[in-house]
């Protein structure tokens, strides 16, 4: 049709835009010439001159173009459609790459335990330049160990292959993996030994069984049968989720169920149940509750379907349904759906000698775990109780100690105290935001009854370009910014030996007639 359009060509890593005037009468076109690049050399070091795996981020400066690196899946082959990657993972040796002349802020990560490093740049026509990036682990971890327990490849509806998912987990600082390609059993195993990158990475292999209008929900750790169909994978075709929880019990007795994204459409088990949004006093009659753990976080945006599902999780806790809580990114691609945002920290004391699958595991059945996309949250009561404990103190005084850390690039601005589901204290945070040490803090409460206690923390200041989704049209809820939460530390004040819930008038089950 006549008119004025934009005309874009991607040359990989170079994206070009040109004006076309399309009238009735006459020879309409336009010329987009692939423009000159220069050659850089990529390396990431730490302040030893040690090797660090991360990933370097090129942002485009007005008037030079963000660049976009060929991606693996061009549309041509039909797998999904292509996504935007303007970030790149030099190895031991370097990375050589061309990218257009013009100006660059160029930064190098590794997730919210490391130090970023940050250069503008001038490329120029035919010019070599080498680039050395120093980050350092300044967050000491010695007992916590890194999950992202969902996330894609192109073996279901993710963009990307599993070498460029690998690369991609460590360079966010991933210690465990979880494999959860949609109704199909995808082993990283092979190929994470053919890259050579074991002692940076454990892997381990799930399933998203996926049913749109049922439930989607995550099944591990289980073991690939490549005579099977789908290598393994159950059945997907059920009417109610106790169906699909039955078949996954059957296949693998001692695998997790962990019910993902429960508000995000018709693809969301609370949405599909009609949970009640407010208090979960009522669901349909198919609610079933026999799932072992509840995605809370899925992505890393704080606001929207997470924030519902996060009141769903304490509403539940209120009711006496405990779910641990999880954090994952469900990631299907690199760059706009970074892995490791949110992640999931399991308390786990054994970290230098390895991480022991099974023990993990048992870990995060206990909720000994807390849920982040970048703070990191120290939790102890009376001394010795931590996140995800039970313990009975008949007179009620307890003394709880609260430590919040981050990077510097990671602000902090409140940290919360969660009892029985009510934001009851708040801690302000402020002129700390050089300091690692965002919050130490004691406090002394007198409980007069069960309770059980969370700690939730929240920044103001967005967690890009590391995490490469903004806000959109200048909405701060739409923004990425720093959120952390705990699962709950149970404290039995009446000395019976169990929790007593709030409220302990359990779910209506309700039938909705035709």
């Amino acid at each position: 049709p006549e008119g004025a359009y934009k005309v874009k060509a991607n040359f990989f890593p170079a994206v070009c835009e040109e004006m076309l005037i399309v009238q009735k009468e006459g020879k309409n076109s336009c010329v987009i010439e692939k423009p000159p690049c220069g050659i850089l050399k990529l390396k990431i070091e730490n302040s030893k001159g040690e090797f660090v795996p991360g990933k370097v981020t090129f942002i485009g400066l007005y008037p030079t173009k963000t660049p976009f690196f060929e991606p693996e899946n061009p549309l041509e082959t039909g797998r999904c459609c292509e996504s935007f990657k303007n970030s790149c993972f030099p190895s031991e040796e370097g990375l050589e790459i061309k990218i257009p002349v013009g100006t660059y802020l160029v930064y190098a990560s590794r997730g919210p335990e490391y130090s970023i490093d940050k250069k503008v740049i001038e490329v120029l026509k035919n010019k070599y330049m080498e680039l050395i990036f120093t980050i350092d682990k300044i967050i000491e971890t010695p007992n916590l160990v890194s999950l992202d327990p969902h996330m894609h490849t192109q073996n279901s509806d993710g963009r990307i292959k599993i070498e460029e998912r690998i690369k991609s987990v460590i360079a966010e600082g991933i210690d465990v993996a979880i494999a959860t390609d949609h109704n199909y059993i995808t082993d990283y195993s092979p190929i994470l030994k053919k890259l050579g990158l074991e002692k940076y990475l454990t892997v381990i292999l799930g399933n998203e069984i996926s049913t749109s209008g049922v439930i989607h929900f995550n099944s591990y750790p289980l073991e690939p049968k490549p005579e099977e169909e789908n290598n393994g994978a159950i059945n997907p075709v059920a009417e109610d989720a106790s169906v699909l929880f039955k078949r996954s019990r059957e296949k693998e007795p001692n695998a997790i169920i962990q019910v993902n994204h429960p508000r995000s459409g018709t693809i969301g088990y609370f949405n599909n149940c009609d949970l009640d949004p407010e208090y979960a006093s009522y669901a349909l009659k198919n609610f079933d509750t026999s799932f072992d753990i509840l995605e809370v976080m899925n992505g890393p945006r704080f606001y929207g379907e997470n924030h519902q599902t996060i009141q769903d999780w304490l509403n539940l806790l209120n009711k006496g349904y405990y779910f641990p809580g999880v954090g994952s990114s469900d990631s299907h691609v690199i760059d706009g759906g970074e892995p490791g945002y949110s992640r999931t920290y399991i308390l786990y004391k054994e970290k230098k000698e390895g991480i022991n699958v099974n023990k993990l595991i048992n870990a995060l059945r206990k909720g000994h775990s807390f849920i982040t996309n970048g703070p990191l949250i120290d939790l102890k009561i009376n001394g010795k109780y931590t996140i995800g404990d039970f313990f009975t103190d008949k007179d009620g005084k307890i003394e709880i100690q609260i430590k919040v850390r981050s990077a510097p690039w990671i602000f902090i601005n409140e940290v919360r105290l969660i009892i029985n589901g009510e934001r009851k204290i708040i801690f302000p945070i402020k002129g700390r935001t050089k300091e690692i040490l965002k919050l130490n803090q004691e406090i002394s409460l007198n409980l007069k009854k069960d309770s059980y206690i969370i700690i939730e923390v929240l920044g103001n200041r967005t967690l890009y370009p590391v995490v490469q989704r903004f806000s959109e049209n200048g909405s701060i809820g739409r923004a990425i910014l720093p959120y952390a939460i705990t699962n709950p530390v149970f404290i039995d004040i009446d000395g019976n030996g169990k929790f007593d819930s709030p409220l302990p008038h359990k779910i209506e089950l309700i039938e909705i007639s035709k």
